[in-house]
């Protein structure tokens, strides 16, 4: 079969030859976003770690192409062991064969001394067969908590930690909200399971039960470390558990400040993004292009809040759209959520109102299963 990217094996390659699976921005990777398929979006050319990935995808992708599924999957299964920690390449393997990914284990040392893990997993837990490994590994060194579904209820049963069913689920707007309204019971499960011992947690970490994590080996060092949270989106994350318990009033603020709200201009704290990393989707934020132009890409963007100091950051806070404009014509965001509710970028609009950075980290490095939505 003729390959759809013609001369991506040559010595100098046109820029444009690479798919664009290896030209994905970084705040893509970091976030644990699907790929995005807008040219707009897309590197010219795939950076120096790409091209490094690209030497464990190829193989296999040709494969591919070529038809030969079994050829394929034999390839990116020895590529997995060679490249265990490898995104990119785990990436691929999600998109076209995700029964060879195999969740990695935490570091049999656990926490860091002196510290109080609670584990939160709340939601639908599916794929939860092959995340199980891994939380009850990090539940051997942390306290868990479930809050699920009661169509979940017996494969929460698997899991060890409090479990709590949520039977019947509230009427709300949009599925999304369910995930809230869950991580909120959760934490209160924490905070009871606090009142019970007497001893407060130090940390707490939401989890996914479909999220891949690429190498979560000192996943709960980095959670301690942490200066803010550790994040991939509003998919996983976690940090000190004053942070953390900010959240329970994430859920009970949706109805009144982020239900509809997505035309609304929300003053933004430059400092706050200057701190964080691409992690948290601050830039599906509306950014005023009469204060910041018309960045190309969100690296540029960032830039623009950093040079534009004190006074940029200010004028952020007081800006109001003009009378009768539309905020997507006068704004500008590289990210556009569910224009009901964006939680990802509601998730970012919290952390910017509560001035929290939040960064990425190894041990959450990953991205959701293609196949969570199977049976």
């Amino acid at each position: 079969m003729r390959s759809n990217y013609p001369g991506l094996s040559q010595a100098q390659p046109r820029p444009l030859a690479y798919p664009a699976l290896l030209r994905q921005p970084a705040w893509v990777l970091q976030s644990a976003s699907a790929d995005r398929p807008e040219p707009t979006q897309l590197l010219a050319e795939p950076s120096p770690e790409a091209l490094r990935s690209w030497a464990q995808i190829e193989p296999g992708w040709r494969a591919l192409e070529a038809g030969d599924r079994a050829t394929a999957e034999t390839l990116w299964r020895q590529a997995l062991a060679q490249a265990p920690a490898d995104l990119l390449l785990q990436r691929v393997v999600n998109q076209h064969a995700p029964q060879l990914l195999s969740c990695g284990k935490p570091s049999h040392r656990g926490a860091p001394w002196g510290s109080r893990i609670a584990l939160v997993l709340p939601g639908q837990l599916r794929c939860l067969n092959r995340s199980l490994p891994l939380l009850r590994a990090l539940a051997r060194h942390a306290d868990l908590f479930v809050c699920t579904s009661a169509a979940y209820a017996g494969s929460a049963s698997k899991l060890p930690g409090a479990m709590r069913v949520i039977d019947p689920e509230p009427t709300l707007p949009m599925g999304a909200m369910q995930q809230w309204h869950k991580l909120a019971v959760a934490l209160a499960m924490v905070r009871e399971q606090e009142a019970r011992s007497g001893r407060r947690y130090s940390h707490i970490l939401k989890l996914r039960s479909d999220f891949h994590h690429v190498q979560p080996r000192q996943l709960l060092a980095e959670l301690v470390a942490a200066d803010g949270l550790i994040c991939a989106s509003d998919k996983v994350f976690g940090g000190r558990r004053e942070l953390m318990l900010l959240f329970e009033g994430f859920y009970p603020a949706i109805a009144g400040w982020f239900d509809g709200q997505e035309q609304r201009y929300w003053p933004i704290h430059a400092g706050q993004i200057l701190r964080s990393d691409l992690s948290a989707k601050w830039y599906g934020m509306a950014f005023p292009q009469e204060l910041v132009g018309q960045p190309t890409t969100v690296e540029a963007l960032r830039a623009v809040l950093a040079a534009g100091g004190e006074a940029l950051a200010q004028t952020l806070l007081g800006w109001r759209p003009p009378p009768g404009a539309d905020l997507n014509t006068v704004s500008c965001r590289f990210f556009q959520g569910h224009p009901h509710f964006a939680s990802e970028v509601c998730f970012a609009r919290f952390l910017n109102l509560n001035a929290i950075p939040a960064r990425s980290s190894p041990g959450l490095l990953g991205f959701l299963r293609s196949d969570r939505l199977q049976p």
